[in-house]
């Protein structure tokens, strides 16, 4: 029960992984195709590193200092997307430099947020249920600023054509930032092998 629980969720973490790439595809002009596009191009460049992988792992033993190299080099590269990704996905409001800088900023804060209240609920196994509760507090706050966000700034209404669709593309935006950031943490904390 626990491997098939435990495929389920690598199951569920590569497809969410999958969508936040694809939803990258909401910055090119036409998202209908963009979406597909940028879905299609990550599916074929992670399988392609996939056979890249498996083909050079059968000829040798693995260098594990590479390896978490590599792991640490991916952790960061998925983080500085994670904090771009809500540029590129409301690209269409046109900010100036000033707005595009606090965006960045938003971002960084609610990525260490986000990471803090996944360490307080980890690290709160054995403690009060305070704690734990503390940890989920601070994820429902979270997920509400994007929406505090939007809904006060009216140059991104007028940009899109109602506030449901700016509360759309600013959850898109969230998303892509948790699931980079998520990835991106996990990649950079992994232990390293012996």
């Amino acid at each position: 029960m626990k491997k098939f629980f435990k495929l389920l969720v690598n199951i569920i973490a590569w497809i969410l992984l999958f969508a936040a790439f694809a939803s990258m595809g909401f910055s090119s002009d036409d998202p209908a195709i963009g979406i597909p596009v940028f879905g299609i191009f990550f599916i074929l460049v992670f399988f392609f590193v996939y056979l890249y992988i498996r083909k050079h792992q059968r000829r040798s033993e693995p260098n594990y200092k590479t390896v978490t190299l590599i792991h640490r080099i991916l952790g960061i590269a998925l983080i500085i997307i994670g904090l771009l990704s809500p540029l590129a996905i409301l690209n269409k409001a046109d900010f100036p430099a000033s707005t595009q800088l606090l965006l960045i900023g938003i971002a960084a804060v609610l990525m260490a947020l986000g990471v803090l209240a996944v360490v307080i609920i980890n690290n709160s196994i054995g403690k009060k249920g305070f704690v734990k509760f503390l940890g989920y507090l601070i994820l429902i706050v979270i997920s509400a600023i994007p929406a505090l966000l939007i809904s006060t700034n009216s140059k991104v209404i007028e940009v899109f054509s109602n506030l449901y669709s700016a509360l759309g593309m600013a959850y898109w935006a969230a998303i892509a930032l948790a699931i980079f950031g998520w990835w991106g943490f996990s990649l950079l904390g992994k232990k390293q092998q012996q």
